[in-house]
């Protein structure tokens, strides 16, 4: 422990914690924008195949996916959208 201490003294501290922030902002983003495409795949496959079997399962997706989202953008937010859409 005394190690730990040691090294962040020696750097400071903020450039680890700097550092750390930063690849957890861009895996941040990394997860946003994998979400936001798969919004936009499900968007795409219930406008194309509405009459789908499945169309009831990507509905449910979508708005999972989308609080999903919405909760990593905003943790103390809400979906802005309407349930209906």
């Amino acid at each position: 422990m005394a190690t730990d201490t040691g090294r962040s003294a020696a750097y400071g501290g903020s450039a680890i914690s700097g550092t750390s922030s930063l690849e957890a902002g861009a895996e941040l983003e990394r997860t946003l924008d994998r979400l936001e495409a798969r919004m936009e795949a499900l968007q795409l496959s219930m406008r194309t195949l509405r009459t789908s079997p499945r169309f009831e399962l990507w509905r449910h997706d979508l708005r999972e996916t989308r609080e999903t989202w919405f909760h990593l953008v905003d943790p103390d937010g809400q979906d802005p959208t309407s349930e209906g859409s």
